[in-house]
């Protein structure tokens, strides 16, 4: 995807520049993907949509994209507050976190 492309698609006036977040999200970071040029989610075990983990009591919360060990996505439509999803993001990053450190005790990586 070319970054006019992008732009034509999810910009003001684009087709999808209108979608909600709930349809808009996996196809916009899909798309993100395809314009840099790097691997999308579902190409790695740990690097998938809609990671779930547990929030404060016993809610759940998920993140838009999680990359184990490397980062946590949460996705906005357009004119949304992004401050919504930096505060979301920061609620899920000690679950998500710990649910990282516990993969790795459990399935440790060969030393070298």
């Amino acid at each position: 995807m070319t970054p006019q492309q992008f732009i034509a698609k999810w910009g003001p006036g684009g087709p999808a520049h209108e979608l909600n977040e709930r349809q808009g999200a996996q196809p916009h970071f899909i798309d993100l993907c395809q314009l840099l040029g790097v691997p999308t989610p579902g190409s790695a075990g740990d690097y998938i949509f809609e990671q779930d983990t547990l929030v404060l009591g016993e809610a759940r919360g998920y993140a838009d994209v999680f990359m184990r060990n490397h980062f946590a996505w949460e996705n906005k439509a357009p004119g949304r507050n992004l401050d919504t999803a930096l505060k979301q993001l920061l609620t899920y990053s000690l679950a998500l976190i710990l649910s990282s450190v516990q993969v790795e005790t459990n399935n440790p990586r060969p030393s070298s």
